[in-house]
């Protein structure tokens, strides 16, 4: 039986396992981002993220950075397998000394627990925001 006083452990890898990350501390937001951004760079309606102080994370692999302007007008360092092209990190100019972790890599997908949809505004109309969540048009407290 797990001893209860463990902290949950959080682990995920890239498509061909290449990139690998974990981290025995929680994460502290947990989203779905609907910006056109992330729909871009992901090809995919939304973007489920999970932010972790940077301290907190180990990884490990080849990683490939593409930078850009988020819709939050900050720098965003997107992190992406050198072999498999997987989207697996970002570093956001905005929350200095987090690391923002793509849900989709974990290795225990359940593990994601959303609390909020932000960038709603720009959500495809066949892909709704994730009902019964907080949502926000953009970024809570920018309009």
């Amino acid at each position: 039986m797990p001893n209860e006083a463990e902290p949950k452990r959080y682990a995920g890898a890239c498509l061909c396992g290449n990139v690998q990350w974990r981290s025995s501390a929680s994460p502290g937001l947990q989203f779905n981002c609907y910006c056109v951004d992330c729909r871009k760079s992901t090809g995919a309606a939304c973007l489920p993220i999970m932010l972790f102080k940077a301290d907190d994370v180990e990884l490990h692999g080849e990683i490939t950075y593409f930078h850009s302007v988020g819709g939050s007008g900050n720098v965003i360092r997107r992190g992406f397998c050198s072999h498999c092209g997987a989207q697996v990190v970002a570093h956001v100019e905005l929350m200095p000394g987090m690391l923002s972790i793509r849900a989709g890599t974990l290795a225990d997908i359940t593990q994601f627990e959303p609390k909020a949809n932000i960038f709603v505004s720009h959500a495809p109309a066949w892909s709704p925001p994730t009902p019964g969540l907080p949502s926000f048009a953009r970024l809570p407290n920018s309009g």
